[in-house]
């Protein structure tokens, strides 16, 4: 079995925009604070990173990724799941030995509902129901939620004591009343039977959960980073790694526009003799150095993988996690992120029984604006040098490409590596 990871680890990942819209609004402008400021949201980033494990990883599971279906249209979330899953898993009831309906044939006594559905669980599946459907009928003749449960044996036993309710191979379902008698459902047993199937599914919840978040936990990204799953059941999944908007660091916050042209005709040009082709704009960020802080913490996804017995967050997991946060932002190189590419990331991985927190790394980082563009970390070395921390710290990594980019201030004992590599 592959190692689980079990360290917390704080971060940050830098990401240099020149003459670029990194993260637009809904009007197609760079995002800016209320003083201005621009910044991105942790969406950009994760999309950036789904994307590259996506494409370096492809034998991987990646969930909350865009998929289309045969008709060359984005699957909903439930077929997402089913093109990954198949059919969703059915729920199987868990058996006390207690029993709400039972099933007589071929002379075999057999528990069919396992427990009793909510009232309004009943009422609505017979609300949905059309109202020419053959079930419809049997709405009022379903046990009371005051009727007991019964043992099999002693459902048998009641049975048999009322021969009355025998004819040799009829097939029928009943339950036992609150006078110990045998109840018989009067009616079709195919129709019945499908109802039967039906109750049974409502008194269980339908969907095995279980199965569905063990499954959904061989993806990839949703051991990272968890997600909202709001499909036919509901689940949440809160992931190892969080990850903040980023906030430009770099003083300046200048975003220009500039007009385009399209190589077509408008067609709701009415002037028919009109040689004008259609014209728009868009805007960038003259310059920006984006500062997302990260945290991983495995344990977010303890419960949720002891309950279903799905996977935690691997050492494997990790490794790929740092390899989208430190080059996926360069690998997704659209029209409109052309000019965003990742200049930095910071690693601080705390010793495995480590109870320390650090703080947010986004406003101790600065981008200088001289000619190098120098990086200063010092706020940040001045709190890893710390007596307390210092002796938490298993590992400090920092990803950049010396070529290209400047640092100041550097924690003592960190390990540099290439960005690009």
């Amino acid at each position: 079995m592959s190692n689980p990871f079990r360290n917390r680890v704080f971060g940050c990942v830098l990401i240099k925009s020149i003459n670029s819209n990194f993260n637009a609004d809904f009007s197609h402008q760079p995002r800016t604070l209320p003083d201005g400021t621009v910044y991105a949201t942790d969406k950009a980033l994760k999309y950036s990173v789904r994307n590259f494990l996506k494409n370096a990883f492809p034998t991987e599971k990646i969930f909350y990724s865009k998929s289309m279906d045969g008709k060359m249209q984005p699957r909903t979330l439930d077929e997402r799941y089913q093109s990954y899953f198949g059919d969703y898993p059915k729920m199987t009831a868990i058996d006390k030995g207690e029993y709400l309906i039972f099933k007589s044939e071929g002379g075999q006594i057999t528990p069919i509902v396992t427990a009793q559905p909510k009232p309004n669980d009943i009422k609505k599946f017979f609300k949905s129901l059309d109202d020419d459907d053959e079930w419809r009928e049997y709405q009022s003749k379903l046990p009371k939620k005051d009727d007991k449960q019964r043992k099999k044996e002693e459902a048998t036993t009641l049975l048999k004591a009322s021969k009355e309710l025998f004819e040799e191979d009829e097939d029928f379902f009943f339950y036992i009343d609150k006078a110990n008698k045998p109840k018989k459902f009067n009616g079709d047993f195919d129709i019945l039977n499908g109802l039967m199937k039906k109750l049974d599914e409502l008194s269980t919840g339908g969907v095995d959960r279980k199965k569905i978040t063990e499954n959904l936990l061989t993806c990839l990204d949703v051991r990272l980073f968890g997600g909202t799953y709001a499909g036919v059941t509901n689940l949440s999944f809160h992931g190892p790694l969080q990850i903040t908007h980023g906030i430009n660091r770099f003083p300046d916050n200048n975003i220009f526009s500039e007009q385009i042209s399209s190589p077509f005709r408008n067609p709701g040009e009415k002037n028919q003799d009109s040689t004008m082709t259609t014209l728009g704009s868009q805007s960038k960020l003259r310059e920006g150095h984006y500062v997302f802080h990260f945290s991983i913490n495995p344990q977010n996804l303890d419960e949720l993988v002891r309950l279903s017995g799905g996977s935690p967050l691997l050492v494997s997991d990790v490794e790929k996690a740092k390899a989208g946060l430190s080059r996926g932002v360069t690998l997704y190189d659209s029209a409109a992120k052309a000019g965003s590419e990742n200049e930095l990331m910071l690693w601080v991985q705390l010793k495995e029984d480590s109870m320390l927190v650090l703080p947010s790394f986004v406003e101790l980082l600065k981008v200088a604006k001289d000619d190098k563009r120098t990086i200063d970390l010092s706020p940040i070395s001045e709190i890893l040098k710390r007596d307390h921390v210092k002796s938490a710290v298993e590992k400090i990594e920092i990803w950049y490409d010396k070529a290209t980019t400047t640092l100041s201030g550097m924690p003592d004992e960190a390990i540099f590596l290439d960005i690009n590599a």
